[in-house]
């Protein structure tokens, strides 16, 4: 399999989801990018953390390009990490970044796999899970807190960044229910014959009850109605979030090195 459908897929995720919270009136999240050669530069200034602050696809070739990349940040003054995948290293590139005073602090896992060859997978006859309507951005947005401990104060943030994807093609929400309860929530993304496992949470109180099994298989049938060939995804190294790809059917493409700057 060539693995750059990863790197594809994760770029083209990402990018759509940025260009369409840039597209709120005022850019309220402060959302810039960047692409120079084979490298895509993300940045939101007003949403903390590496997940929307990341370079992705550095390679050798574009190390012409990391002073603008640096510089890029600098006016922004926003921490970022780059992520350097496996095909895309080389000792001249660690070097490079070595230089500029960065250094690797961790890993992240890229799952990949064929959409026919996905696993059918049982999950709890008290687990069900519908698509999210429009109004429910604010369940979601709960959920979502809660599950990964983060300050109530960004849950208004986290509705509007979904919310504003509703109505993009390729972009799929959903919730899972424990005996008509709200439990856990999911997202998925179809462009290009390729489906991205884009996020997924579950509350504490219902992990162990399959819900997170459910949502993957939710998503992975839908995956492939519309078309997808293949089904890609992330997870830290050896989580919970790692066992279950494994289980519906993906396999561990590569993990990712993580740099940031001392």
């Amino acid at each position: 399999m060539d693995l750059s459908i990863i790197e594809r897929a994760e770029n083209q995720t990402l990018q759509s989801r940025l260009t369409s919270i840039q597209t709120i009136e005022g850019n309220p999240m402060g959302v810039y990018q960047l692409v120079k050669g084979n490298t895509y530069v993300f940045a939101a200034e007003n949403i903390p953390g590496p997940a929307f602050n990341t370079v992705r696809g550095l390679r050798e070739n574009d190390l012409p390009y990391l002073v603008d990349i640096l510089d890029f940040y600098h006016k922004l003054s926003i921490d970022f990490r780059i992520e350097i995948t496996p095909p895309n290293s080389s000792e001249l590139l660690f070097r490079a970044l070595i230089d500029k005073e960065f250094f690797q602090y961790g890993f992240h896992a890229s799952f990949v796999g064929e959409a026919s060859q996905i696993k059918e997978i049982s999950s709890s006859a008290y687990v069900e899970v519908h698509s999210l309507k429009k109004d429910e951005f604010d369940l979601f947005a709960s959920i979502y807190v809660k599950a990964f401990g983060l300050p109530t104060f960004i849950q208004n943030g986290i509705k509007q960044n979904n919310e504003v994807l509703f109505e993009v093609p390729g972009w799929e929400f959903y919730v899972a229910y424990v005996k008509g309860i709200p439990a856990g929530i999911a997202v998925l993304f179809v462009k290009d014959e390729i489906a991205s496992l884009a996020a997924a949470a579950t509350l504490q109180e219902y992990c162990s009850m399959g819900v997170q099994s459910a949502l993957l298989h939710k998503r992975s049938q839908v995956a492939i109605e519309k078309g997808a060939k293949y089904i890609t995804s992330e997870a830290t190294f050896g989580s919970v979030s790692h066992r279950n790809m494994e289980r519906v059917g993906l396999k561990l493409a590569y993990t990712k090195a993580l740099w940031k700057k001392f």
